[in-house]
């Protein structure tokens, strides 16, 4: 499959990895620290870019492996196929050691860990126990019961598609994002879901009413996200924190309030279901972010819709207030 350009939401991505990547090291700003982070920072944007080259799932197992190295002392990839896991790929490990980790195979049901990781599509860090994590796993990862594992699920259409698992002195800031980058590529490797909303055809009266007598009004479009290179280096801290702030926020609200989400989404009716947390969600953000900044973007309405509404804002209810910009 020839390599597509590049997306403007894969150009945000790096954007976003070198700030918090730049934000993490700040407090140790020296002039050797500097030329540390400018290495580190090639490493990175190399790995992206071969990231954006890279084709199938094994192929972007293998670059995360290769890049993983300046992240962690021991780290493999994983393949997830709903609640399947099976190993694909595990740095340094050829012949034996690689047959071998390709040969694990488990039920996420069995590993607390994973199944967490799995079910939130959060980090996930946990301890190297049986319960936790497969013995396989924490063998092949060299960690004991007493080490911690992290876990970087990739998400793709709302779906945990693969795993990176990393152990050993871990800079979690750098896998997640390259985690989030893998998970942007193979999204734009798949066909793009089109959802063509069908027009509402006239009846044949002409008086352009659906059968059930009520005019199909189409919502407002979206404003137009700000050019991220046109953004200054606050505003662009600004946005990033915006968006933590709003997966933290929806994240807290599907797994805490669950049976809210579910009954929500029967009824095609989110809002009703949630409207305390998503009030209290909505009114801090619009003091945090949409009131410090002209160019702020509503990330909470849109995570609300991917994460909760899958993708249909009609499923938010007919009391949703709509954006906040």
């Amino acid at each position: 499959m020839s390599s597509a350009a590049p997306s403007p939401s894969l150009r945000n991505l790096f954007s976003e990895l070198e700030q918090l990547f730049q934000t993490e090291t700040a407090a140790r700003v020296s002039t050797s620290v500097q030329a540390a982070e400018r290495a580190l920072a090639e490493n990175l944007n190399q790995s992206v870019r071969r990231l954006r080259q890279a084709g199938a799932f094994p192929e972007i197992a293998a670059v995360l492996c290769d890049a993983s190295a300046r992240f962690a002392k021991t780290c493999g990839v994983f393949n997830v196929s709903e609640d399947a896991v099976t190993g694909e790929r595990l740095r340094a490990a050829d012949g034996e050691a690689g047959a071998r980790f390709a040969g694990i195979r488990f039920n996420a049901a069995e590993a607390a860990a994973f199944a967490g990781a799995i079910e939130s599509r959060d980090p996930v860090v946990a301890l190297g126990s049986p319960g936790e994590v497969p013995p396989a796993v924490a063998d092949a990862l060299s960690a004991s019961p007493a080490d911690k594992v992290y876990l970087f699920p990739l998400t793709v259409d709302r779906t945990t598609i693969g795993m990176i698992c990393a152990a050993g002195e871990v800079e979690s800031v750098a896998l997640e994002l390259l985690a989030q980058v893998a998970a942007a590529v193979l999204e734009a490797r798949q066909r793009p879901r089109a959802r063509q909303a069908k027009a509402p055809g006239p009846r044949p009266d002409g008086t352009g009413l659906e059968s059930d007598g009520l005019v199909r009004i189409e919502p407002a479009p979206a404003p137009s996200a700000p050019d991220w290179d046109d953004l200054t280096v606050a505003d662009r801290q600004l946005h990033l924190r915006a968006q933590r702030f709003a997966r933290v926020q929806v994240a807290e609200m599907r797994l805490y309030r669950s049976d809210a989400v579910t009954a929500g989404r029967a009824r095609q009716d989110i809002y009703a279901a949630l409207q305390e947390p998503i009030d209290q969600a909505r009114e801090a953000y619009w003091k945090q972010f949409v009131a410090a900044s002209p160019t702020m973007v509503d990330y909470l309405h849109l995570e609300l819709v991917r994460t909760l509404a899958n993708d249909d804002p009609a499923w938010l209810g007919g009391s949703y207030p709509g954006r906040l910009v």
